[in-house]
């Protein structure tokens, strides 16, 4: 190969990886779905324990159980619009799949763990509240591996603010007011992104 292939050869591999680093972030609709319908399933809860809605707080569970199954159903279908997207092989957005998807079975890991502790060993009911502020830590580390791994602005300010939102919920996990700000945090960490990918850079 002569040196000027060579050269050819290299920018075009920079040009490639370029691309790749700046393709935008496929994934978005995934994350309005569940905040969607996390703040629907939040409004329930707190509608059950208050008893503002005509739910049984005994019947949650079931509750809860639709809300994973109608999730994953809209998930599922969502990934599969995505296929064949622009960017959907970009390194932000496989980064971003395998991010999420973990910080998913951890906090799956965190509601089982919480399962068997009341319900096998007798630990009292409120710590099903602490999985919420909980699922903001896991929100932001994903958000914040997202922002530092693929220089994503806005992502590294949601992070910060999923943070701050874990902390304010640790004095409300003994009543139901905390399903009442989970409710309107998870619009919040929703939305955000979106704005500010529109006014910042990343």
């Amino acid at each position: 190969m002569t040196d000027e292939k060579l050269r050819d050869e290299i920018a075009w591999m920079k040009q490639l990886a370029e691309e790749g680093r700046n393709a935008p972030i496929l994934g978005s609709a995934i994350g309005v779905w569940w905040g969607a319908i996390s703040f629907i399933m939040m409004l329930v809860h707190w509608g059950a324990l208050t008893e503002r809605l005509p739910i049984s707080i005994a019947d949650i569970g079931l509750w809860w159980m639709s809300y994973a199954i109608v999730g994953s159903i809209g998930t599922a279908l969502l990934v599969r619009k995505m296929q064949g997207k622009s960017g959907a092989n970009s390194l932000g957005s496989r980064v971003s799949g395998a991010v999420w998807m973990l910080a998913g079975v951890g906090i799956f890991t965190f509601v089982i763990g919480c399962v068997v502790a009341a319900f096998a060993y007798g630990a009292p009911y409120w710590m099903f509240n602490v999985i919420l502020p909980v699922a903001f830590i896991c929100y932001g580390i994903a958000f914040g591996v997202i922002g530092l791994l693929v220089r994503n602005l806005a992502s590294g300010i949601t992070a910060a603010v999923s943070f701050v939102l874990a902390l304010l919920m640790f004095p409300f996990l003994l009543g139901s007011t905390i399903y009442l700000i989970t409710a309107f945090a998870i619009l919040l960490v929703t939305v955000l992104p979106l704005v500010l990918q529109g006014k910042v850079k990343g």
